[in-house]
């Protein structure tokens, strides 16, 4: 039980130093961040459940609502929802090893990009070409990085849940 709550306490602090680190700091390459707290949010549900994916997920879009202008709300509900399919997913066809867990967040990553695109062109005309070459495609470059060491980061805290089954057979 003290691991357990170790685990979201650790958890938690991660997701608000990312969101910190997201929200607070200057763009770092390419005039823009990497999604930080998406990536976290789609690993998190890699490997946790649903509960706690939707959890995490809403927690952590609520945050960036915060930090951000724009319909409060819109964040917490994406997140919600991409942390709640993606440990479904997980349950029923995918597997955690790290191509997958990659492939799984850089698509949550660039669809992301697509849907506040898309959002963004509601409310000004964008070209497509200057969206990709300064936004779309420099986020999913630099989600990478972020994804192969939060994917190191959750092997380490879930590494007890896969060698321990949760029912022991008695004789």
């Amino acid at each position: 039980m003290k691991k357990l709550i170790l685990r979201w306490v650790l958890i938690g602090i991660l997701f608000l130093l990312l969101g910190l680190v997201e929200h607070c700091t200057g763009p770092l390459w390419w005039h823009c961040n990497p999604p930080y707290l998406l990536c976290a949010v789609v690993l998190c549900a890699m490997f946790s459940g649903e509960k706690a994916a939707s959890l995490y997920g809403l927690c952590s879009g609520l945050f960036a609502d915060a930090m951000t202008a724009g319909v409060f709300g819109l964040h917490g509900a994406i997140y919600l929802i991409t942390g709640y399919l993606v440990a479904f997913l997980t349950e029923k066809i995918l597997s955690r090893n790290i191509f997958s867990c990659t492939l799984t967040a850089l698509l949550c990553v660039g669809l992301n990009e697509l849907f506040s695109y898309v959002i963004a062109t509601l409310s000004s005309p964008i070209s497509l070409s200057a969206a990709m070459q300064y936004v779309f495609l420099p986020r999913l470059v630099m989600s990478l990085p972020v994804i192969l060491i939060l994917y190191v980061l959750f092997v380490l805290l879930y590494r007890e849940r896969e060698a321990y089954p949760t029912r022991r057979r008695l004789r």
